[in-house]
């Protein structure tokens, strides 16, 4: 195995089993909490009564689409990633090889060299499983570990002859704190129809969860933001419209105060989350 893709490896599970020392209370990101990610959609409570918001009493991690005006100030929390490396994708040659698979973790302790009962060991059996579960109602998903597979996976939806393009928000930069208020500076809408997000999983290499949600609307924007720093951020915005399917028990609508079909859901990406949509 080359040494390539024990760096990868090890920057990726490193990373991810980091605890990214953010209290809750802040507009977080939901690959910040991978692990609850895949228990629950992760949606949390804003209410937006004032221009500006302050850091000790916001407490979204989604929010509604209504707050990204421009001249509002909301705080944000975004991860510091020191490159996108370990999110790029291998060939599909390095990885067809080895076994992607609960039924396999035995076998999969050959390729990585994590200790059985690690955080990364266990890391890649949520993974393993998360990826095993059967897709929600209405949703069509896939766990992808090439670009190979996720361009089979995007033109089996937009179209098989359809090229595609990734959307991602920029890095921010070492001397940015990863908490502040943020002033909405400019948003666009990206119209593309069909909209593919996909969320980073913790892996010994890039393995994204990808979904699309069938016969349901989403908005998806580019917002540029201006920290309190100076530093700017141009952060994608995704709108989920239709809320209707979505359980009452769902944390996005409870910590919204909202019930399913009352108003859509919004979040900004991470930059180790990407976006499919047709070029």
């Amino acid at each position: 195995m080359g040494n390539e893709f024990v760096t990868c490896s090890f920057l990726l599970l490193l990373f991810l089993t980091l605890d990214p020392g953010v209290s809750s209370n802040v507009l977080r990101l939901p690959s910040m909490d991978l692990v609850e990610q895949k228990e629950d959609d992760g949606h949390s409570s804003s209410h937006f009564h004032m221009e500006t918001v302050s850091l000790a009493n916001y407490d979204p991690t989604f929010t509604v689409m209504k707050v990204i005006q421009v001249g509002k100030t909301i705080p944000v929390s975004f991860p510091y990633i020191k490159d996108l490396s370990p999110y790029q994708f291998l060939p599909r040659e390095k990885t067809h090889h080895i076994p992607f698979s609960s039924k396999a973790i035995p076998e999969l302790h050959r390729y990585f060299p994590v200790f059985p009962g690690s955080k990364q060991a266990t890391a890649i059996e949520q993974t393993l499983k998360f990826c095993e579960r059967d897709p929600p109602a209405g949703e069509a998903t896939a766990c992808l570990t090439s670009f190979e597979s996720l361009t089979d996976y995007a033109r089996g939806i937009i179209g098989s002859d359809s090229d595609i393009r990734i959307v991602r928000s920029s890095l921010i930069s070492s001397s940015t704190p990863t908490l502040q208020n943020y002033t909405i500076m400019e948003s666009k809408e990206i119209l593309t129809g069909k909209v593919i997000p996909c969320h980073a999983e913790p892996y010994p290499y890039a393995v994204y969860y990808c979904h699309f949600q069938v016969n349901t609307d989403n908005k998806l924007f580019m917002v540029s933001l201006r920290g309190e720093n100076g530093d700017w951020v141009d952060a994608v915005f995704l709108c989920h419209m239709d809320s209707s399917p979505w359980s009452v028990e769902s944390k996005a609508l409870i910590r919204l105060g909202l019930k399913p079909g009352e108003s859509e859901v919004c979040h900004f990406f991470p930059a180790y989350d990407l976006v499919v949509v047709p070029q």
